[in-house]
């Protein structure tokens, strides 16, 4: 067998922290407010000396750098992660967020040292629309290349066997993810497909021909999600999380009228623990996520976000995981990072279900001290009686 890599965290203090997210999520009253930085593979690929271009290049590279990377947060960043299997902490078919637009007729960029990005949209008239109806979107472009890679990934899983400290070996490979999340979310797609710029321009002028494009691109999604869940045997009742950041810029109305009807037909197609990610000052919709989506999580919320409001809304409620200045954890100092935990520890804290984290996404150069600051104000002020 290939050398076993290990993860220097043992398996009891796994445990712990898993207890420790079941509570939280369950709105019970855990030994002290948990804590995951968002931390991504534009921060870890090259703390693993690993090259962008090679990483989205070669599905083994990738599995491989994605279990170093793993090891290397778990044994770096003081986190309440507990698990490096799934998508996002583990082994998956990663090309970040540009798999959407990058399987319905958009160019994907791949760079020699960045994450990939979407190319121009292509989408302006009905002509187009009718050319969108049409392309296979679980078996055309980047989803395509997803397919690829899970198969290539899982015929190298047995080469990288990984264990942590007293437990079991396991192999991450072995059934690695498709992104069966939407990591731009309907409108964020539209906005792809068209341009972002012309996409809010044809909400006020041709609201009709958006609600038209939304319709495909929801019923795509669904198409392919139902795909990944058969594909990958993923469990049931369906858990889903999604992201729809583009969308933080419609006014409530906007949103109700144009995008609400097709994020509650992608929200209504599973069954299980449902989790929003939105970034921004998303003040204005949360009542809709709440009400209307019926979401049981709002990860990573921005930070601009009112605390008071939020805590108002949602507390109690939703499971609410944020919102830590990232640029504050970038530049700042470990003590403001401190005292920014501290200050949404006391507004959101009394509520139970809250998870320290940044809103949202820790930037590449950040200082470890100021990412672990986090913990350490969680540490202090977040200890419940």
């Amino acid at each position: 067998m290939s050398k076993v890599i290990e993860i220097d965290v043992s398996v009891e203090e796994l445990e712990r922290r898993k207890e420790r997210i079941r509570k939280t999520k369950n709105f019970e009253t855990p030994d002290r407010v948990a804590v995951i930085p968002a931390i991504a593979h534009r921060f870890l690929i090259p703390k693993v000396g690993g090259s962008f271009k090679n990483y989205y290049a070669n599905p083994e590279v990738m599995l491989h750098t994605q279990i170093l990377a793993q090891k290397w947060l778990m044994e770096n960043i003081k986190t309440d992660a507990h698990s490096i299997t799934g998508a996002w902490v583990g082994a998956w078919t990663d090309f970040q967020n540009t798999y959407e637009a990058g399987s319905l007729g958009c160019n994907v960029i791949f760079q020699d040292d960045d994450i990939p990005w979407v190319g121009p949209g292509w989408i302006k008239d009905e002509n187009d629309m009718i050319k969108l109806e049409q392309i296979d979107f679980i078996h055309s472009g980047i989803n395509a290349k997803q397919l690829l890679y899970r198969e290539r990934m899982m015929m190298a899983a047995d080469k990288y066997p990984v264990k942590f400290r007293d437990g079991e070996i396991f192999f991450p490979g072995e059934n690695p993810s498709l992104t069966h999340t939407s990591s731009s979310g309907v409108f964020g797609i539209a906005g792809d497909l068209m341009g972002q710029t012309e996409v809010f321009t044809a909400v006020y002028e041709r609201p009709d021909f958006v609600k038209e494009l939304l319709k495909i691109i929801t019923e795509k999604l669904i198409e392919y999600f139902d795909f990944c869940w058969e594909i990958e045997k993923l469990p049931v009742p369906k858990d889903f999380g999604w992201t729809d950041d583009l969308a933080v810029s419609l006014s409530p109305e906007q949103f109700v009228d144009i995008v609400l009807p097709f994020e509650k037909q992608l929200r209504d197609n599973f069954d299980g623990y449902a989790s929003l990610h939105m970034c921004g000052k998303s003040d204005h919709l949360l009542e809709i996520f709440r009400d209307d989506l019926r979401i049981h999580e709002l990860q990573g919320f921005g930070y601009q976000v009112d605390l008071d409001l939020i805590g108002k809304v949602m507390g109690g409620k939703v499971v609410l995981i944020g919102n830590v200045d990232p640029m504050l954890i970038h530049s700042g100092k470990p003590d403001e990072v401190k005292s920014a935990v501290k200050n949404v520890i006391e507004k959101l804290g009394h509520y139970r279900g809250l998870i320290i984290q940044d809103g949202n996404n820790i930037p590449p150069g950040s200082p470890l001290e100021n990412i672990n600051a986090m913990m350490e104000a969680a540490e202090e002020f977040g200890r419940y009686d």
